[in-house]
This record gives structure tokens, sequence and C-alpha cells, in this order.
């Protein structure tokens, strides 16, 4: 079974998606004068979300519930999970669980496919 997970900009419209998960609620590094041109694909936005004792357990959860999910499907012969990961520019945190979550799914052998639409535009 083949995951895509897309990190989006709620700013620029919700793509479609089986599960749309909404990343806004973790602290934001945008408003950090040194992360803001930063982006999730930088390990100092990761450290930065990652440094939260709720955000850590928040994303941790998300990855337990979304892997037992695409077990379920696959056991029932769905062929792909569409993941949607949302903040508000698209830059940042959603980028950051995108990437945590990939690497969760490859790590249990999922072909991964991995998209941020936004991270140009936030």
């Amino acid at each position: 079974m083949r995951i895509e997970i897309t990190s989006f900009g709620h700013s620029y419209g919700t793509p479609d998606a089986d599960v749309i998960l909404d990343a806004r609620c973790l602290e934001n590094p945008f408003w950090v004068p040194e992360l803001k041109e930063k982006c999730g694909l930088d390990a100092e936005v990761q450290d930065y979300i990652l440094g939260f004792p709720e955000c850590r357990d928040y994303i941790e959860r998300l990855t337990e519930l979304l892997s037992l999910q695409a077990k379920m499907a696959k056991r029932r012969g769905l062929d792909c999970l569409r993941i949607a990961v949302g903040c508000t520019g698209g830059r940042h945190r959603s980028v950051t669980v995108a990437e945590l979550l990939a690497r969760r799914f490859r790590e249990e052998n999922y072909e991964t496919l991995l998209t941020h639409r936004d991270i140009q535009l936030g």
C-alpha cells in the first residue's frame, strides 16, 4: 500500500485527502525571528516544535493513530491512503509533521510519497 502525504497552508485551500490534519495548534516558529524565514525541513524548526512537550505528544499520538489506520486500510485491501497536514501558511508546522509522518511510514516499509505543496508560499 502507498501512503501519500501532502503538507499545505490553509491560506491556499485544502487538498483532497482521506485524512486532513490540522497542525495550527502547534507552537508556531513563524513568530520566532531567527526561524521565520526557515521551513519545516530545517532541523532548527523541527527542534523548536518538538521542544514543547505538548507538541511532541500531539505528533506522537497522530503518528500512532495513522500507523494503525494504515495497517487497517492495508488489511482491507486499499491501495492508497492520502494524508494532508495543514498549518496557516504551509511552511513550518505542517512540513515538520509531514516529514515526521513520512519517516515513520518509511520505517514501516510503506511506499511513501511526500509533497510540500505550499512550502514556497508560506
